[in-house]
């Protein structure tokens, strides 16, 4: 009857630890994305200046970007883009409408896909 009672304890504290871990990893605060004002496609901060040097800015149709060690730079030429950015895992990171114009997505080094429009793109940040 004892070792019952203690299995019942041990397996209700490991799903509630699990649970809180869940809950925990489900409270990560998605990221903001920022407008950047100003003429131009890409600025190129102070502190970004040295990696993305060597970073490459990938043009397609609807909409361009780099990545550096910070996020990712986005530019889109047209208006109300659909915008998902997902973790190499599937989980949902961001979703929103983005309009014209220059933002920033502050990311993790990673490799992430950013569905844009019902078109996906792999996009890594190192």
């Amino acid at each position: 009857m004892l070792r019952k009672q203690i299995f019942i304890i041990i397996v209700i504290s490991m799903t509630f630890l699990c649970t809180k871990v869940s809950f925990a990893q489900s409270e990560i605060t998605k990221p903001s994305v920022v407008r950047i004002e100003g003429a131009g496609q890409f600025p190129v901060p102070s502190s970004d200046k040295q990696t993305s040097t060597t970073q490459q800015i990938i043009y397609t149709d609807d909409f361009s970007y780099y990545t550096s060690a910070k996020g990712m730079y986005v530019y889109f030429h047209k208006p109300n883009n659909n915008v998902r950015l997902f973790a190499l895992t599937g989980q949902l990171i961001w979703s929103g409408e983005l309009v014209s114009g220059r933002f920033f997505i502050p990311l993790g080094e990673g490799i992430y896909i950013l569905r844009v429009n019902n078109k996906s793109y792999k996009i890594s940040c190192k």
